[in-house]
């Protein structure tokens, strides 16, 4: 299991025990992730899934390690130009463009003289490639890391957001865990919950500025809720009794 799988478990376990009032308890990996136990003596189950990039999984649970920071004495930002690339490898090369930058007073890697790059193979591929944007940032010392930018039109996706998530079922992964959640015959309440990486995302899903949708999902049917939540969104979706709604964070 992936530092990002895990990490949206954890979200996942205080999301819905929040909102369902049931503790939340680890269960066996060959069953559901979770089991939910309610007061009065209900159980419920709950499956947790991640809907990504597949090429982008590995790097982004190398980022969350270290915290989707590389270490500067300067403040920087990168965004990679594809979902994928070689993790250790950027992150040495993009340390090393931003002590040069810093040593020669510019704000990017291109500004850098010709021949202190071209004394630096592994930049010069790294530019050559173009690999991704590093620049300089007013903010405190640091790489900061992104996700690549999606480049589309609002309009080019649909304004429902249950046809998104009817497209989840094209991703391979997530049919198992689904028949894995309904099969917990001896649970009174079954329960799903996918997050959803923003790179994954049409643009105008972005963020949580839209409405609940009005239509329920083609596919979950036989769940009890369906919870979803992307990584630039400040509240949680759930689907239950035909019902999109949007739901506030827990207080810290």
């Amino acid at each position: 299991m992936t530092t990002l799988s895990v990490r949206a478990e954890q979200i996942a376990a205080h999301l819905v025990g929040h909102e369902t009032g049931a503790e939340i308890i680890p269960h066996d990996i060959a069953a559901v992730d979770f089991l939910l136990q309610w007061p009065d003596g209900r159980v419920g189950a709950l499956e947790v899934t991640l809907v990504t990039e597949r090429t982008s999984i590995a790097w982004q649970g190398m980022a969350i390690k270290e915290g989707w920071s590389w270490p500067a004495d300067t403040s920087w930002e990168f965004r990679p130009n594809d979902v994928s690339f070689a993790y250790k490898n950027t992150k040495r090369v993009t340390t090393r463009a931003v002590e040069l930058c810093d040593q020669w007073a510019v704000d990017g890697p291109s500004d850098l003289p010709a021949e202190v790059v071209a004394a630096e193979p592994e930049l010069a591929r790294f530019l050559e490639d173009d690999i991704g944007t590093l620049r300089r940032t007013p903010f405190e010392p640091g790489i900061k890391l992104y996700q690549s930018s999606t480049a589309e039109f609002v309009e080019a996706a649909s304004a429902d957001f249950s046809q998104v998530a009817d497209s989840w079922h094209e991703h391979p992964h997530l049919a198992p865990h689904l028949e894995k959640v309904k099969r917990a015959s001896q649970s009174a309440q079954r329960h799903l919950f996918v997050v959803v990486v923003s790179e994954a995302l049409p643009v105008r899903f972005l963020t949580d500025d839209f409405d609940a949708p009005e239509t329920s999902p083609q596919g979950f049917e036989g769940l009890d809720a369906l919870w979803v939540w992307s990584d630039y969104w400040h509240r949680y979706l759930v689907h239950r009794d035909a019902t999109w709604s949007w739901i506030d964070f827990p207080p810290k």
